[in-house]
């Protein structure tokens, strides 16, 4: 099974079982001391989705998503994607 991701742009990724993923979720720090804040992506995911049941891939890229502001598709990661400009998921 492979999944067909569309974003906002009509821009069209295919994620399957073998494909690396990297998710983050944006944070914050505030200094005590200066009341400044430091912004921060950690890292929550990085790895395939569904090593162990392909089926489940929709599922988990749609629990992945949901959970992570910024998202990069393997094997490059050379792109950023920020999970709110997905607008669909069609298993295919």
């Amino acid at each position: 099974m492979s999944i067909k991701l569309t974003l906002a742009n009509n821009q069209v990724l295919t994620i399957d079982a073998t494909t690396s993923l990297k998710a983050w979720k944006g944070t914050h720090d505030k200094d005590e001391t200066t009341g400044k804040r430091e912004y921060y992506a950690e890292s929550i995911f990085a790895d395939v989705l569904a090593k162990d049941d392909p089926a489940d891939l929709l599922v988990a890229l749609q629990g992945l998503l949901s959970h992570s502001d910024w998202f990069a598709v393997g094997p490059d990661f050379d792109q950023v994607f920020q999970s709110q400009a997905v607008v669909s998921l069609k298993a295919m």
